[in-house]
């Protein structure tokens, strides 16, 4: 089992990720089915000091609006198999009997943050974001899952990143430069069953949910960040109280998650090979957060989500993550360079005081 010490192979490397993303060359100006032209509010002159949210305050909403929808397409999905496919339900609960209704939680949790934000960028008088016209990928052909949906995202063939179980775990903080290995190598890997025949092969079924299990977290995790770094660019007492209110219940699901692969047992099979942690008590119990470098590399060592740094855990790495684990194989142009323009936006916002 690796041990949970920073490494410096560039592989790990999010900042090399983000370098080498096709999302590097999308432009702003694609994304005006989304975007609806500039905001309306900004066009009277938004400012957080005269009570009206900036700019900067919307186009990060309507990110996390985006980002909401397509957590809430791949929560679905796994939903629906968790419940509906015999053989995924038991696998995954060999991991953690409350996996289950964690992911159908988890779906209503996000659902209710998408409609939220869009309900406020409403209230407000600004467009919400709809990604509905980008529904067109299929759904897998596997028992339990609703073959009338079309998908936003595609689950069968990720890139699972594992390195944040690793990072939780020492005094590194990838805002200054530090990396981490892979608990577990997980590269082009369906995390849900993709055919009827998985039902009846109960080891293909248990990497599929012990792999599955990982990518719940690293979702999670993933979200954290996101919250943690746009919060410090908002302005407006609304959208501050959105941003700290939802951030947090992120940090909840991460927690969740985190823990159940403490049942995560010893798994070796079609090329991948899992840790015992549930044999391992001292390393898979040990999942909150280590006191980590956080601010400046002077200041005593603290407990905190990590990375928050924009350049590793604003929207556009957000996106560029996603992107990369290949969680929307099967998108259109459109659909990226729609995104990508949400993502940029956000990062652009500039605080109004």
């Amino acid at each position: 089992m690796a041990s949970p010490t920073i490494t410096d192979r560039p592989g790990d490397d999010r900042r090399g990720f983000l370098r080498k993303s096709l999302l590097a060359g999308a432009t702003a100006g694609s994304a005006g089915l989304l975007l609806g032209g500039a905001p309306a509010l900004a066009k009277r002159g938004g400012d957080a000091k005269l009570g009206v949210p900036t700019a900067g305050d919307i186009a990060i909403l309507k990110f996390l609006s985006a980002a909401e929808q397509v957590e809430d397409d791949l929560w679905q999905q796994y939903d629906e198999l968790a419940r509906g496919n015999r053989g995924y339900n038991a696998a995954l609960r060999r991991i953690d009997r409350s996996l289950v209704r964690y992911i159908g939680d988890d779906r209503d949790d996000e659902r209710s943050h998408a409609a939220l934000i869009n309900g406020y960028l409403k209230a407000i008088g600004e467009q919400p974001v709809d990604l509905s016209p980008f529904r067109k990928l299929p759904s897998v052909k596997a028992p339990g899952a609703d073959q009338r949906r079309r998908r936003l995202t595609n689950l069968t063939n990720l890139t699972v990143d594992t390195s944040w179980y690793l990072r939780y775990r020492g005094t590194g903080n990838p805002d200054f430069g530090d990396t981490f290995p892979q608990l577990v190598d997980i590269v082009n890997r369906p995390t849900v069953p993709t055919s009827p025949r998985l039902r009846y092969r109960a080891e293909d079924m248990q990497v599929v949910a012990h792999s599955a299990a990982f990518h719940f977290a690293a979702i999670e995790q993933g979200g954290s960040s996101l919250y943690t770094a746009l919060l410090s660019k908002v302005t407006h007492p609304d959208v501050v109280a959105i941003l700290a209110s939802i951030g947090p219940t992120e940090v909840y699901h991460f927690s969740a998650f985190h823990k159940s692969l403490e049942g995560l047992f010893g798994l070796r099979a079609n090329g991948l090979r899992f840790p015992d942690l549930k044999n391992s008590r001292n390393l898979s119990e040990a999942i909150f957060p280590e006191p980590c470098t956080f601010l400046r590399r002077d200041l005593p060592l603290c407990s905190v989500i990590r990375p928050r740094n924009i350049e590793n855990a604003g929207a556009v790495a957000a996106a560029t993550g996603l992107v990369n684990s290949g969680l929307f194989e099967g998108q259109s142009k459109a659909f990226f360079d729609a995104v990508v323009a949400l993502a940029k936006a956000a990062d652009a916002a500039q605080r109004g005081f």
